[in-house]
């Protein structure tokens, strides 16, 4: 199991990737260099402990569960991958992959935010801040109904 983990977590460019150090497949952080190393566990004892091996130095190793470290890997991916629907934070995000595309003539690594979600998000203010008969009436007037 822990050799899935190791995979999972090798994938999730660019945060991580995939290397071979010593002849052992790993995941490396991009960030800091950080390694993340399978445990070979007993096929009835798998629990799916991985070993980290900080800055990627073994004298700074531990070993924990490979479940733990993929829900903060997952959850960076996320953070890197969503761009906020916040205006002001959606707007130095374009602002700085414009840039970053005009110097390098590369582009960023970032995803657009889901139109439906966003609709669905200021839906949600609209009935907040006016309630539900103000707010069908308002979107039935700006429909023509």
């Amino acid at each position: 199991m822990s050799h899935r983990i190791v995979a999972f977590i090798a994938n999730l460019y660019p945060l991580y990737e995939g290397a071979t150090i010593d002849g052992r497949q790993a995941a490396r952080s991009l960030t800091d260099g950080t390694l993340i190393f399978a445990v070979d566990e007993d096929e009835e004892n798998e629990n799916g402990f991985v070993s980290i091996h900080w800055q990627g130095d073994p004298n700074r190793a531990c070993e924990t569960l490979g479940s733990s470290v993929a829900t903060l890997a997952v959850s960076r991916y996320i953070d890197l991958h969503a761009v906020p629907s916040d205006k002001r934070t959606k707007d130095q995000y374009a602002h700085l992959s414009q840039h970053f595309e005009f110097k390098t003539g590369s582009g960023l690594a970032l995803e657009e935010g889901d139109a439906d979600v966003e609709a669905y998000r200021l839906l949600g203010q609209l009935v907040e801040k006016t309630g539900v008969g103000v707010a069908v009436a308002i979107l039935k007037k700006s429909l023509g109904l």
